[in-house]
């Protein structure tokens, strides 16, 4: 179930109370707008691009335009151009945004959703290999890579992180998925770099890097700009063997914090954002568990602050931390599974809305699933066999079926494999992908922009950039939603409210998540949907709104 703080937790205090797209989902096209409904009016001057940042995983900061209706308690954003087929977009509203009786909304509030893909085959065709050593180089071991539009041309292109040369290069897209000659930045603060996290530190709307170093305390920023793509390396402390980074708005002020997982010290960092884009001394924490490893940031029990899953490499566990919104942890829930979690990534893996967690695990060969109750615990549900020494993993919808699938890299087995998901969170068909002497690195990412996701995976021993190719099988074009058009309470119990801009009669049809025709309604002047005898299970329905050939469609809950 998914739930938002209301008026009656925090009489005085300016509340979310839906939004759309839902938390979680993977059915929002590329230039669907963001609707937030609150529970009271807003006041006009407090809702703009300063208060609500939008970031897409590889997108980077998107803009857009903002607008407020339904008597002042919705409020739109409407995207200056698409995100990216398959990403995940981080909304994130401030504390500066107020209503009309100058409540605050305290502490922020933030979440996560996807862009679906377009149907696509799950057997990619290889592209191409790209060597990333320059002439007479020996080994430069490329370990992490991020995938984002560094030059602002709408293609992601890829920055790829060296361990033993200690720098980054980066790959620009040549706007048909593949990559140009790569660009050289040093790093001379690093000591064996690799993990790495995409964020806008400074609201220059350029896309930043935060890299961490494993065999020291150091954690390297890169600010982009317009001129040299990326400023020299700035250094700052975190705490020693920092092997998992994530970006999180930990108290709700819009600028992105650092949190870190650091094996050597066996603890966690958070570095502040100081409202410029610097970062304040490292906060250390202990989790009560050993050898932190990975580390990923989501809202774990829908409250709409950032919390916080970690890996323990030695202890084998994960450990959820939840947020009370001004940036204070506590230790929630820990679970023990079968292996030494290396990097972890979320998602909801069975289709219930809320974020689940996949491992992958080096001592073990094998890739641990765990489902999210939505209240911040974690359960085991299945663990499967994959090659030797599991690095890395991603999730996506690669086969454009509406459900996340996996990708884990074997170092020792060298090799990648792709697992389907038969939509409530088993996987099974495991697709195997092969690298020269390494597995390293794995990136569903849509290179070519075509609305299928495709491959890029790194080999770390041969310092290899490798590529696959997808292709969807359908190549219709999808109806783009127009904003004038929303519908509120979501969750929502008797009624369903339609905020619009348009006299057109509306058809209103509701669906089951099977797809299966609910009910039909011909919507006229009277703006709602009255489900009192309709006898509807409590559950995620997709709701679907039409006319003059424009489709409209959001997942709704219906709560008892």
């Amino acid at each position: 179930m998914i739930c938002f703080l209301t008026s009656e937790n925090y009489a005085q205090e300016l509340n979310v109370i839906s939004v759309s797209p839902l938390p979680q989902s993977l059915s929002a096209l590329p230039q669907d707008p963001i609707v937030i409904t609150f529970d009271q009016p807003l006041d006009v001057s407090s809702f703009n691009e300063n208060s609500f940042r939008v970031f897409g995983r590889w997108s980077g900061p998107m803009t857009g335009n903002f607008n407020i209706s339904g008597d002042g308690i919705i409020g739109t954003f409407i995207p200056d151009r698409p995100f990216f087929y398959g990403e995940v977009i981080n909304v994130r509203l401030t504390k500066d945004i107020i209503g009309t009786s100058t409540d605050p909304l305290t502490n922020g509030f933030g979440y996560n959703y996807w862009i679906k893909t377009k149907p696509a085959l799950l057997n990619l065709l290889f592209n191409s290999q790209i060597e990333m050593r320059l002439p007479g180089e020996n080994l430069i071991q490329c370990y992490g890579a991020y995938a984002g539009d560094i030059n602002d041309d709408e293609y992601s292109d890829l920055v790829v992180v060296n361990e033993n040369s200690e720098d980054i290069r980066v790959l620009f897209n040549d706007g048909s998925g593949n990559y140009s000659a790569f660009i050289l930045f040093d790093m001379p603060n690093a000591n064996r770099p690799s993990t790495n996290e995409g964020s806008d530190f400074d609201h220059n709307g350029k896309i930043d890097i935060a890299i961490g170093n494993t065999q020291s305390n150091n954690v390297s920023v890169f600010m982009g700009n317009n001129s040299t793509v990326f400023e020299n390396e700035i250094n700052y402390i975190a705490d020693n063997g920092v092997r998992g980074i994530t970006v999180i708005d930990i108290n709700g002020d819009g600028w992105d914090d650092i949190a870190t997982a650091n094996r050597i010290a066996s603890n966690i960092s958070i570095l502040v954002n100081d409202g410029t884009g610097n970062f304040n001394a490292p906060i250390n924490i202990e989790t009560g568990t050993s050898q932190e490893t990975a580390i990923v940031a989501t809202d774990l029990n829908n409250d709409g602050y950032t919390d916080l899953i970690v890996g323990a490499y030695n202890s084998n566990e994960i450990v959820t931390l939840l947020n009370d919104g001004t940036g204070n942890f506590t230790v929630f829930d820990t679970v023990s599974i079968n292996g030494s979690p290396w990097m972890i990534t979320i998602g909801d893996l069975n289709g219930d809305g809320n974020v689940d967690v996949a491992t992958a695990n080096s001592s073990s060969a094998s890739v641990s699933i765990l489902f999210g109750d939505g209240n911040g615990n974690l359960n085991l549900s299945d663990e499967y066999s994959v090659s030797d020494f599991p690095l890395a993993i991603d999730v996506g919808d690669i086969d454009g079926d509406g459900d996340l699938d996996f990708i884990v890299s074997s170092f020792t087995g060298a090799n990648f494999m792709l697992w389907e998901n038969n939509g409530s969170g088993i996987f099974n068909n495991p697709i195997t992908y092969p690298s020269v002497k390494a597995g390293s690195c794995a990136i569903f990412h849509d290179r070519n922009n075509d609305g299928a996701l495709d491959l890029t995976l790194i080999d770390e021993l041969a310092d290899l950039v490798i590529l696959y190719n997808n292709t969807p099988i359908l190549a219709t074009e999808e109806v783009v939603t127009q904003p004038p058009l929303t519908v509120y309470p979501n969750p929502f119990k008797e009624k369903l409210f339609l905020s619009r801009s348009i006299n057109s009669p509306i058809t209103f049809k509701l669906y089951d998540l099977l797809g299966r025709l609910i009910l039909t309604k011909i919507i006229n002047e009277t703006n709602s949907i009255n489900f009192t005898n309709s006898h509807l299970i409590e559950g995620l329905y997709i709701a679907e709104l039409s006319y003059d050939k424009i489709i409209t469609r959001v997942k709704v809950y219906k709560k008892n």
